[in-house]
């Protein structure tokens, strides 16, 4: 494990020499990121999806998050982890995220089934789904490449760098928390925090933000692309019908293992069981073979993947900074909930008014 080493002004020397913001600055940070984001995210996207993705990744987290580390004074290449990448990754990392897939699918639905269970309904947003090629190319590009970059600098780049005082486990965790809560909805967090701490596991591993970009883009592309082909399928079967929403998908699946019979509702369980066991047979398998390609050497790397060392009580007042973008993510999920029971009071509507009406 990395341990914190002398200071140098706002930075963390680490016993590697490697010069790095400090745990309450990227809390600060974070924090900062999150105001900007709620106040004027919605109010962006509402107006114009595509400007308003590329307003939110590049001005709202990418820019501050590169200014953070410009004005800190380290090195963009340490901080970042941007000094080596090795080809031999670029198979096992797409590999690996594509395996990972269906495990992000049973933490979505489980995610679904609670707030379906608490709520009596779900709410999903679904992106826009391309009609032609040059549209698909348009969301790999939007979604899927500006997401990889600005997220991955921010989260993966920054803050799990910064956070890795706390111990190496704890940063890749904590990152991926505020990863998933960034998303800001209560129907998502299971999954993206899945998907933040394998990333997180993989740009520790390779020591390379350019394989958390890789895997990002990977996991948001096959997205885009099966969004794309669902559609062409469901207008070559059903030409004359609407497009079916993603809640309406989703509450119709829930009714249907509802409706199963018991026996039937094992067989379905059971294949479902073996074809998951399968993915994540094999998706443990690459992550094995990602380690014996990127070992770890102590002189290079001085940190372990344990989760003891590190000091949360030395870093708690650091972490504080974390309370104002986390108790505004906290309103954000309130209101959103109260949008799911279809009620709303002072709270919510002053707060839907203060994002224009996005909660």
């Amino acid at each position: 494990m990395e341990k914190g080493g002398e200071k140098a002004g706002g930075l963390t020397r680490t016993d590697s020499g490697v010069l790095r913001p400090n745990v309450a600055d990227a809390s600060i940070l974070f924090s900062g990121i999150i105001i900007l984001f709620v106040l004027t995210g919605y109010r962006v996207q509402s107006r114009e999806f595509y400007s308003g993705i590329l307003i939110t990744e590049f001005v709202i987290m990418l820019l501050p998050a590169l200014l953070f580390v410009a004005i800190s004074k380290a090195r963009f290449t340490e901080v970042l982890r941007l000094d080596s990448f090795r080809p031999v990754n670029i198979p096992i990392v797409v590999g690996i995220m594509l395996f990972a897939i269906p495990l992000t699918a049973v933490f979505n639905l489980l995610n679904l089934f609670l707030v379906n269970s608490i709520f009596g309904r779900v709410a999903v947003v679904s992106l826009p789904v391309a009609e032609t090629g040059s549209q698909l190319l348009v969301n790999l590009l939007v979604i899927a490449g500006s997401a990889g970059i600005c997220e991955e600098v921010l989260f993966r780049g920054v803050i799990q760098r910064a956070f890795e005082p706390l111990g190496t486990a704890r940063s890749i965790l904590f990152a991926a928390l505020l990863f998933s809560l960034t998303h800001l909805d209560l129907q998502k967090i299971f999954g993206t925090f899945f998907l933040g701490a394998l990333i997180g596991y993989i740009v520790y591993r390779t020591k390379s933000l350019y394989c958390g970009i890789l895997a990002h883009f990977t996991n948001n592309a096959v997205a885009v692309v099966a969004a794309y082909l669902s559609e062409k399928m469901l207008r070559i079967l059903q030409p004359s019908e609407g497009p079916a929403t993603a809640s309406q998908d989703i509450s119709a699946l829930f009714d249907v293992f509802a409706g199963l019979p018991t026996e039937q509702m094992i067989f379905v369980f059971m294949i479902y069981g073996f074809l998951l066991l399968f993915t994540v047979t094999v998706l443990i398998l690459l992550v094995f073979l990602m380690t014996r390609v990127n070992p770890v050497r102590q002189k290079a790397m001085p940190y372990d993947f344990g989760i003891t060392g590190g000091s949360l009580r030395k870093n708690a007042k650091g972490l504080l900074w974390l309370l104002p973008g986390l108790l505004l993510i906290l309103l954000w999920f309130y209101s959103q909930a109260h949008g799911l029971l279809g009620t709303q009071n002072a709270v919510t509507e002053i707060f839907r008014w203060l994002v224009g009406a996005g909660a």
